[in-house]
C-alpha cells in the first residue's frame, strides 16, 4: 500500500466531502513575503533604512545607492522554514554623476505548485544633506503547476479523488510596485532614513479550478500592503555602527516593529554583527540576529566579502550565507 501525500490529505479533507458546487476557491495567501533579503541586514537586526550603504539599498533604501562610487554585486540564497528556498542576487552601479547610483535586485523562490519572481529597479542621488531614491518593481508570479497522481491517493474513493482534483486551482499574476526613499545626512557619523516600501503596488491575479464544475475567484487585483519604516544609523567609531529602525503598523491588524543593530570591525578583515527585531505586541514573534563578515582585499580596489548570519526565530531558526564582490 503506498504511502498517502499528508498535504493532500489535509487538503482533500478540508474541500470534498464539504464543499458546495460553485464556491470561489482560493486566494493566494501569504505571496511575496518578506522573510528578510540581504545577510548583513539581517545580521543587524533587520535594522538597515538609515543605513544603506551597500548593494542592498536598493531593497532597502534606495536612496542609499547615492553611497557609493563602486561597483558592488552579491547574491545569497535561503532557505527559509525548511520549505521554501528564496535567491537573492543584486547590483549596485554607480553612472558618471558624483553621487548618482542605480541597482538591480532579483530575488526568485518556490516550486511549481508556487513560484515567484521579483525584479528590483532603483536610482538615487544625493544632494548636499539630503539623498533621494526612487525603486521600480515587477512581480510575477504561477501556482498550480504540480502534478497530482489519483494513484498515491488511494485511501479516498475514486468519486472523492475526481473532485479534489478537479478543484485544484492553477493560474497566475502579474504586479508592480514603486519604493519612495530619503536620507538625511547631518554629520558624517549619523544619519537618518525613511522607506516608503509599495507606496503603489497592484497586482493582478487570474486564477482558475482544473474542473469546470467548479469555480475559483477567476480574475481580481490585490494588491501589496504598504509599508513605511524609520530608520537612523550612528558611528561611534571608525570601526563600530549601530542602527536603528521603527516601522508603524499601517492598520489594526499589522504589529508595530523595533529594531536594533550592530556591526563591529576586527583586524581589518573580520565583521561581527548582531541585533534583534521586537514586535510591540503580546506574541512570542521577537528574533535575535548573530553574524560575521569577511572582507578581504584581493589587490587593488577589488574585495571580496563573504557574511553569515544566524536568525533565532520562535517558530524555527534560519540563516543565511552571501557572497559579494566590489571594486
Amino acid at each position: 500500500m503506498k504511502t498517502p501525500n499528508i498535504l493532500f490529505v489535509v487538503i482533500l479533507l478540508m474541500t470534498l466531502p464539504f464543499s458546495i458546487k460553485g464556491q470561489e476557491l482560493s486566494n493566494i495567501p501569504g505571496s511575496f513575503v518578506d522573510v528578510g533579503f540581504g545577510t548583513r541586514p539581517v545580521a543587524m537586526g533587520f535594522a538597515f533604512v538609515g543605513l544603506a550603504d551597500d548593494e542592498n539599498s536598493t531593497y532597502w533604501n534606495p536612496a542609499g545607492l547615492s553611497q557609493t562610487s563602486e561597483f558592488k554585486a552579491g547574491f545569497s540564497q535561503i532557505d527559509q522554514l525548511g520549505l521554501i528556498t528564496y535567491n537573492y542576487g543584486t547590483v549596485l552601479i554607480p553612472i558618471p554623476i558624483e553621487g548618482h547610483s542605480i541597482g538591480f535586485t532579483l530575488i526568485s523562490s518556490g516550486d511549481e505548485a508556487m513560484q515567484e519572481l521579483s525584479v528590483h529597479a532603483g536610482y538615487g542621488f544625493r544632494t548636499y544633506l539630503f539623498s533621494f531614491g526612487v525603486g521600480v518593481k515587477y512581480r510575477n508570479a504561477s501556482f498550480g503547476n504540480n502534478t497530482l497522481n489519483p494513484d498515491n491517493y488511494i485511501v479516498f474513493d475514486d468519486d472523492e479523488i475526481t473532485a479534489g482534483l478537479g478543484q485544484q486551482v492553477h493560474g497566475d499574476a502579474n504586479g508592480y510596485g514603486l519604493d519612495l526613499g530619503l536620507m538625511f545626512h547631518p554629520t558624517k557619523e549619523v544619519q537618518f532614513g525613511v522607506m516608503i516600501r509599495d507606496a503603489w503596488a497592484p497586482i493582478d491575479w487570474n486564477s482558475q479550478t482544473r474542473s469546470t464544475e467548479y469555480t475559483s475567484r477567476g480574475k481580481y487585483e490585490e494588491g501589496m500592503p504598504m509599508e513605511v519604516i524609520f530608520g537612523s544609523s550612528f558611528k561611534v567609531s571608525k570601526n563600530v555602527l549601530l542602527a536603528a529602525d521603527y516601522q508603524p503598523a499601517m492598520s489594526d491588524e499589522r504589529t508595530n516593529w523595533v529594531r536594533v543593530g550592530m556591526e563591529a570591525r576586527f583586524v581589518k578583515i573580520l565583521m561581527l554583527r548582531a541585533g534583534t527585531e521586537q514586535g510591540v505586541n503580546a506574541l512570542d514573534d521577537d528574533k535575535i540576529t548573530l553574524g560575521t563578515g569577511l572582507d578581504i582585499n584581493l589587490g587593488g580596489k577589488i574585495r571580496l566579502q563573504s557574511d553569515f548570519a544566524y536568525v533565532i526565530d520562535p517558530i524555527q531558526d534560519s540563516q543565511r550565507l552571501s557572497f559579494s564582490i566590489s571594486f
